[in-house]
């Protein structure tokens, strides 16, 4: 499993999660099975779970993101890391 760890700032955390939702269809369309979203403010972490390294890239050059980032009021360049999950043990 390969998880899209995206940090960024954004203008109003509501506008973002608005449209970040309204993205749904086309992370699935590449592929993602889960999200999670972690926020401090205006400061927001992605996790973005996809089944491959292949498919998270086929979603950050999916030529509709630039956009919904400018829509959702993303400030800045995101920070972007692609994770491969080596262990996972929930308490």
């Amino acid at each position: 499993m390969t998880t899209l760890a995206v940090r960024h700032s954004v203008s109003d955390f509501d506008t973002w999660k608005s449209t970040f939702d309204g993205h749904v269809s086309v992370r699935s369309g590449h592929g993602a099975t889960s999200h999670r979203v972690l926020r401090d403010g205006n400061n927001v972490l992605g996790l973005i779970e996809f089944p491959d390294a292949a498919s998270a890239q086929s979603f950050l050059a999916d030529p509709s993101l630039a956009e919904v980032m400018r829509n959702a009021g993303v400030q800045g360049a995101p920070d972007v890391s692609l994770l491969t999950e080596v262990e996972q043990v929930r308490y």
